[in-house]
């Protein structure tokens, strides 16, 4: 999967060299929110349920290869940081406590864009090229967000001149996931209802 990215990219620049006033080549950079919910768990004594979305960033390098004056194909480098938050309830103890996840992502969307004057709308794929999962209490919870490699991705954006605003959602078309809770040396699969990612950005073109 991560070959077909590259080789999709790499014909997206090609394509883009052999039209350069087609091409436009930018960078963006916005703040995110997670959507996460997932079934509550009991790991021994604590009891693991969802918190409050929290807010991440990505920023991001921008390949636009315009088809026409309506259509056009885009594609980003982009690294995102997205944080999750989930409280854990230990009865032994009487005391909760809210942790906090984070997710280090190495994405690479590939979109189809309409135009419509200064409006656009867009959707594609997402494909995860790397990730990495942090916690502030390790010991008390890691999680692995096996979601897969490969999502999808929508929203709508605004030009104006050489500047763009996005608006997006990204997720996994599969109704349910399973990411693996591991707390205090033992690991349960959770079932994940939705794992979604908002997020707004502003950018430019060179």
């Amino acid at each position: 999967m991560k070959h077909l990215v590259f080789t999709l990219l790499a014909a997206l620049l090609v394509s883009g060299a052999a039209s350069a006033q087609r091409l436009m080549v930018g960078v963006r950079g916005g703040v995110n929110f997670s959507d996460y919910s997932f079934v509550p768990t009991r790991i021994g004594d604590t009891r693991f349920t969802p918190g409050s979305p929290r807010m991440g960033y990505d920023v991001g390098f921008v390949l636009r290869l315009n088809l026409s004056k309506h259509l056009h194909l885009q594609s980003e480098l982009n690294y995102a940081f997205v944080n999750y938050s989930v409280r854990a309830e230990n009865a032994a103890q009487a005391g909760n406590r809210r942790l906090t996840l984070r997710t280090e992502r190495f994405e690479i969307p590939l979109q189809l864009g309409f135009q419509f004057g200064v409006l656009r709308l867009f959707g594609g794929a997402l494909f995860r090229v790397t990730d990495s999962e942090h916690s502030n209490a390790p010991q008390l919870l890691r999680v692995r967000f096996n979601n897969g490699d490969v999502g999808v991705m929508g929203g709508l954006g605004f030009n104006v001149r050489k500047f763009f605003i996005d608006f997006r959602i990204s997720g996994y078309p599969r109704s349910r996931v399973w990411h693996d809770f591991t707390s205090e040396g033992v690991t349960r699969r959770v079932k994940v209802p939705h794992d979604i990612v908002y997020g707004g950005s502003v950018g430019f073109f060179f």
